[in-house]
């Protein structure tokens, strides 16, 4: 693109000296967000993190993989920030006023601005609809990944594992001459309502899985107490014990450790998926995704009023309003986020379209007021409006 044939008077060179500031500012309000949002996420990384006997290197992992959920959020600040100040900048130094008075008009400004609020889109809905759902299914493959892991070599301290009707304690793992770990094993098994029983082991060791997906338990000094309560004498009587020197059980890895296929969770699909999957058939799964599609389109079109809101903040910038107009315009920009939101959980469930429509309606009217602000304000935009140092 020729931008010097493009915008006139405002030269390549001014339009290039334009794109890095704002972008290098863009590139540290985001650097900003990203660290508050990961320092807010920690309690919660570091809970999954322990829960599951991940590593430091799960746990890097799993940082990476959330940086993604507010990214196109942020991004749509970002953009409004970096824009605020570098062409109030511009103003304030008198380059604004320069270009305006050689033929330069807010048509060239707005063709600046907008072409990076296109890029913004761009890179906001390959954001959330592609790398995050992917961030998404990859930090719970990381988990499951750090749990089984454990299962099978054990940890160096003593662990509880939940299963649907046994909870199973083994103790520290302790040194093996065989190629896999050995640690005792207690198992606690409801077998009804008045019924359970209770599995020890001196030694056990889980082998696999298979190509099937089948694992192998070893048990070494095997006992098995049965226990049932009874109406009358004790409260629980033991009404059978088996004991072998050894026993071998195969089993599902299903059995023990859960792991739900990508697909199972909406917010794990891709825009493309949610795409193909749809087919128009109106069930509540649809109506799901369309929402979630919704939701990322509305978010990206934020990148788009979020440079126009900016240049019409910078033409009510006087010497009174300087310390609270970037604070309110990045409020009514949170706003409309929260407003598209509300009316598109409200309206996707009945019209799941109108989750498309209601997003895009609302930036055409809001885009349309603020072009027409800038154009009644223009020579606010140009004109030095704050006291110099």
């Amino acid at each position: 693109m020729n931008l010097s044939r493009l915008l006139g008077p405002l030269t390549a060179l001014h339009a290039n000296s334009f794109f890095k500031r704002v972008f290098l500012m863009i590139f540290i309000v985001m650097t900003l967000f990203e660290a508050v949002f990961l320092a807010e996420r920690f309690p919660m990384v570091f809970r999954a993190v322990f829960q599951h006997n991940a590593d430091l290197l799960d746990a890097g992992k799993i940082f990476v993989c959330n940086s993604t959920q507010v990214f196109d959020l942020a991004l749509a600040i970002a953009v409004l920030i970096a824009v605020y100040w570098t062409v109030l900048q511009m103003r304030e130094d008198r380059e604004l006023l320069v270009l305006f008075a050689a033929g330069t008009g807010p048509y060239q400004l707005l063709a600046l601005v907008l072409s990076i609020a296109i890029g913004g889109q761009i890179l906001s809905l390959t954001i959330s609809g592609v790398l995050d759902p992917m961030a998404r299914f990859a930090q719970r493959q990381i988990l499951f990944e750090a749990e089984y892991k454990a299962l099978i070599h054990g940890i160096n301290t003593g662990q509880f594992y939940q299963f649907p009707t046994r909870t199973a304690y083994a103790p520290a793992k302790t040194k093996s001459s065989g190629p896999a770990p050995t640690r005792s094993l207690f198992v606690y098994e409801q077998m009804g309502p008045a019924k359970f029983r209770v599995l020890s082991a001196d030694n056990a060791s889980l082998q696999g899985p298979d190509r099937k997906g089948n694992l192998l338990l070893k048990l070494g000094g095997f006992t098995l107490y049965t226990f049932a309560s009874q109406p009358e004498g004790p409260a629980h009587m033991t009404v059978g014990a088996v004991s072998a020197s050894g026993v071998t059980q195969g089993m599902a890895l299903d059995e023990l450790l859960k792991f739900e296929p990508r697909g199972t969770f909406a917010e794990e699909l891709t825009a493309f998926d949610q795409i193909i999957s749809g087919h128009g058939d109106g069930s509540k799964r649809h109506r799901e995704d369309m929402q979630l599609l919704g939701e990322r389109l509305a978010r990206s079109l934020l990148c788009l009023l979020a440079p126009l809101m900016a240049l019409a903040a910078i033409a009510l910038t006087t010497r009174i309003s300087n310390y609270f107009i970037l604070p309110l315009t990045c409020m009514g920009l949170m706003a409309m986020n929260v407003t598209s939101a509300w009316l598109i959980r409200a309206i996707a469930p009945v019209t799941p379209m109108g989750a498309f429509a209601i997003p895009t309606l609302l930036t055409a009217v809001f885009a349309a007021a603020l072009i027409t602000i800038i154009f009644k304000e223009q020579g606010k935009l140009a004109r030095p409006q704050l006291a110099r140092p």
